[in-house]
């Protein structure tokens, strides 16, 4: 007879909310790349550090970051506190386990 084991997420008996990347950590660092545009020009850069886009968020144009590596927390901590991001969306945000979903 073969037993059911039920495998427990490293998040078990953590409060929503709580930051901590779960899957695969990738090597190296992260990338930081904002495409910024609006009806007439689209300006694309790549940054160094993840306050550089913080000016970005008062602008009139629309602002895309993309990160290649999300296992730093304290950047997406970072990044959700400028941008006002709700803690169960960064929570989201570091767990790559989970498939892509739009809310």
């Amino acid at each position: 007879m073969k037993r059911y084991t039920k495998t427990r997420s490293k998040k078990a008996w953590m409060s929503p909310g709580t930051l901590m990347h779960i899957g695969e950590k990738k090597a190296g660092d992260i990338e930081i790349a904002v495409i910024d545009y609006n009806e007439s020009a689209v300006q694309e850069t790549k940054l160094q550090k993840i306050e550089e886009c913080f000016a970005l968020k008062d602008q009139p144009t629309i602002t895309w970051i993309n990160l290649e590596g999300v296992h730093d927390i304290t950047l997406i901590e970072k990044l959700g506190a400028c941008f006002g991001i709700h803690p169960l969306t960064l929570e989201d945000i570091l767990n790559t386990d989970q498939r892509p979903k739009f809310e």
